[in-house]
This record gives structure tokens, sequence and C-alpha cells, in this order.
């Protein structure tokens, strides 16, 4: 099996596959807003859609449970998906940035346009902290939300879609090669022995 290191989630590491929606860095404009008790820091992260038809924005809840770990703590990879006209957002909601017991792994791959598939021998993997939301590309590979620790996670998700399946999500089964993220200790949870 193929383990794939634990990155920290960065804006200039996550840039290929989306943006990080974070605290703004002073690339960001900032204004005053709502009488003067805001600061309001825009834009942070893309909204885009490619649809060629009629489409609609969505914003769902995803409430996110931790992952069963293999025996070794890992987590392993079997799933990638891509929403081939749409960005989509997760934007943790309640998870601070200093928990260490309860955290969310973002998983990408990119592009392989010779076969038309997420290239897996390429996956990354991103720790994010609870004040971090992403934005994957129109069409960026990623699994699933990946949750581990302690706690349940609940994310506003925000992206188009125009209600046909293999347009709004298409999906890719990680079968020809094993794929899989050592979890630090401090976030195996009651799931690490399972």
């Amino acid at each position: 099996m193929r383990q794939i290191p634990l990155e920290p989630l960065t804006s200039a590491a996550f840039s290929p596959f989306g943006s990080v929606i974070a605290i703004p860095t002073s690339r960001v404009q900032a204004s005053s807003a709502n009488q003067s008790t805001a600061t309001k820091y825009s834009p942070i992260s893309p909204l885009t859609t490619t649809y060629p038809s009629k489409n609609e924005p969505l914003m769902s809840l995803f409430h996110c449970h931790p992952r069963k770990l293999t025996p070794s703590a890992t987590f392993q990879l079997q799933i990638l998906e891509r929403h081939p006209h749409t960005t989509q957002s997760f934007i943790p909601m309640g998870l601070a940035a200093s928990d260490i017991s309860t955290a969310y792994i973002v998983i990408v791959a990119p592009y392989d346009p010779v076969f038309d598939k997420p290239d897996v021998s390429r996956v990354r993997a991103f720790l994010a902290r609870g004040d971090q939301g992403v934005t994957y590309n129109v069409g960026a590979w990623h699994s699933p939300m990946v949750v581990v620790g302690e706690s349940s996670v609940l994310f506003s998700v925000i992206q188009w879609v125009n209600g046909v399946a293999k347009d709004d999500c298409t999906e890719c089964e990680v079968l020809d090669e094993e794929v899989s993220v050592q979890i630090p200790p401090s976030l195996r949870g009651k799931n690490a022995k399972l």
C-alpha cells in the first residue's frame, strides 16, 4: 500500500486544485461594512459555473462523521469525485482552529487527460484546521470529506447544480492502486482500532 504524506493546508500548496478559505491575507481588499461594525474581505474564493445549460446555486449542509481507520491508523482512499461544471466550497461550522482532537483531511488528485480520470500516482492530502475551508476548482478530483478524530463536523457546502447526475458529479473508484494517509496520533480518536 502506498502512503501519501499529510501536508498542512496552505494557499500556495493547494492552488493547483482550488483555493483555501481562511482569514484573509494582504492580497484581499478590505472594506468597512455594516455601518462600520464589520470589515468585509472580498473576494475570498471563486464561485464558478461552466454548465452549458440552465443551472442554479445550491447551499447544503453536510454533517460529516469521523472516518473508520485501518488497524495501522491510516485512512484508505477508495473513491475520488469531481464536479465537471462547478466549483464546490466546504466551510466548516463550529470546529475551532485550536481543536487538536478533530480535524479534516482534503485529498485531491490532478486530472489525467490521457485516461480521462484522476492521476492517482500524484494524489495529495492536506490537513485542514477548523478556521479553514476549501473551494475545489471546476473539475478538480477530490475525495468526499474525510473527518478524523473524536467529533463530527458540520460543513456548509456551496456549488452550482443542474439536476443531471452525470453533470453534477462524476465518481472514480480507486481500485488499481491502494493509497492511504497516515493519521497523526492526536487525531485517531475512537476509530483508530476499527
